[in-house]
């Protein structure tokens, strides 16, 4: 099943009913322990270096002050700022206090990988935060977020209130304010239990309460790309575009009416432009720009170098979990790699492609197009850069 299957359920509903307009509550969907429980909050905070911002701690729906909570060490010689002292923070859990950890897409291997693979079936950007609430406490008063959340209740319960949206399609210039109003009688009314996947499209209003227990949910959050982001990409070309760089007329503040006739007269310059460059070129442009974000992941990858001099041509291999995406450049063929591109040789383009679609194992001596020397270098050198993983390396 998909990472999103495993949240949504019927993943066609889901794009056609719900993305981006109305939220979701499904009911034991999954057993999620095993992204993040209690023993593994227990090592994050208690056995590992945790430094701000990467965790963070409320109540009350307001933040408390680090300095309660951190203090500077040295390592190395050299001052680090911002540790985590662990005996301060489980104090103030104890005092009714929320534990904020951020981020755990980059620092926790289970919901990196669902992450990962989220972000890859939407093909918009996704982080994940966990809120660990003890029992009858409240972390953050009512708000709304400018981003669409999955709310993965991975133990204990925990009561959700959601509010009808007072700003339609909440972005970063439409932050919660309490002067927005009262957003009226809650729409959903639940109590999470392990299992339970509650979606939010971003500026719907929300609020939550542990019950009689701990509660610990992770909030995967989407930042979705929107057509707002598009025009903008298309806009950062204008600058070429000589007739946009003319002054504006001497004594323009003083006329305003004028300023407003000129613009105007100029309007249709402005949509000829546009209707040029929103073309194919800059779709693939802005396409690019998904891939080039993505973050490499690399666990094991240690292992897999040091395994390198016992890869042959019957050596088994599969692609790792993430980002390949292939495509042809001036007679070479790139490869984006998440934060990276790699040029190659044309004649590499078939084996690529064969390792893009690859869903299994497969071995050097499968790769078209590439004798047994070619496609060794071709395998080891993916191995080297994070695509591909040798199994059973054992170095």
């Amino acid at each position: 099943m998909t990472a999103l299957g495993r949240l949504v359920g019927d993943e066609r509903r889901f794009a056609e009913e719900h993305w981006g307009r109305r939220p979701l509550l499904r009911e034991g969907a999954g057993d999620f322990a095993a992204l993040l429980d209690l023993p593994a909050v227990d090592h994050l905070v208690t056995e590992t270096l945790m430094r701000l911002p990467g965790m963070r701690l409320v109540r009350d729906g307001s933040p408390l002050p680090p300095s309660t909570y951190t203090r500077t060490i040295r390592i190395g010689g050299r001052p680090v700022q911002g540790t985590v002292r662990p005996e301060k923070v489980l104090e103030h859990w104890g005092a009714g206090a929320t534990i904020v950890l951020q981020a755990l897409h980059r620092q926790w291997g289970p919901v990196a990988r669902l992450c990962r693979d989220l972000e890859l079936e939407l093909t918009h950007p996704v982080q994940a935060n966990a809120y660990v609430t003890p029992a009858t406490s409240k972390g953050f008063a009512l708000h709304h977020d400018t981003h669409d959340v999955f709310v993965v209740q991975t133990h204990g319960r925990k009561a959700w209130r959601v509010h009808a949206p007072l700003v339609e399609l909440a972005t970063r210039e439409q932050r919660w304010s309490e002067h927005l109003g009262d957003p009226g009688e809650p729409v959903i009314e639940a109590e999470l239990a392990p299992g339970d996947v509650l979606y939010l499209p971003r500026g719907f209003p929300h609020e939550a309460e542990a019950r009689e227990e701990v509660s610990i949910h992770l909030t995967i959050g989407i930042h979705a790309r929107t057509w707002l982001d598009v025009w903008r990409h298309i806009m950062d070309g204008a600058h070429e575009h000589s007739p946009f760089r003319e002054a504006l007329p001497v004594g323009f503040a003083r006329d305003p009416e004028g300023l407003a006739t000129e613009m105007g007269d100029r309007l249709a310059e402005l949509l000829a432009w546009l209707g040029k460059r929103a073309d194919q070129e800059a779709a693939v442009s802005f396409v690019e720009g998904f891939w080039a974000t993505l973050r490499p992941e690399l666990g094991g990858q240690l292992l897999q170098v040091a395994g390198l001099h016992r890869v042959d041509a019957g050596s088994l291999l599969r692609r790792r979990p993430g980002v390949l995406h292939v495509r042809v450049e001036e007679g070479e063929v790139a490869v984006s790699l998440g934060n990276r591109t790699l040029r190659m040789p044309a004649r590499c383009e078939p084996a690529l492609r064969f390792v893009e679609g690859a869903a299994g194992a497969f071995a050097p001596a499968d790769l078209p197009g590439l004798d047994e020397t070619s496609a060794l270098v071709l395998v080891r050198r993916l191995v080297r850069e994070g695509v591909l993983e040798i199994l059973d390396a054992g170095g």
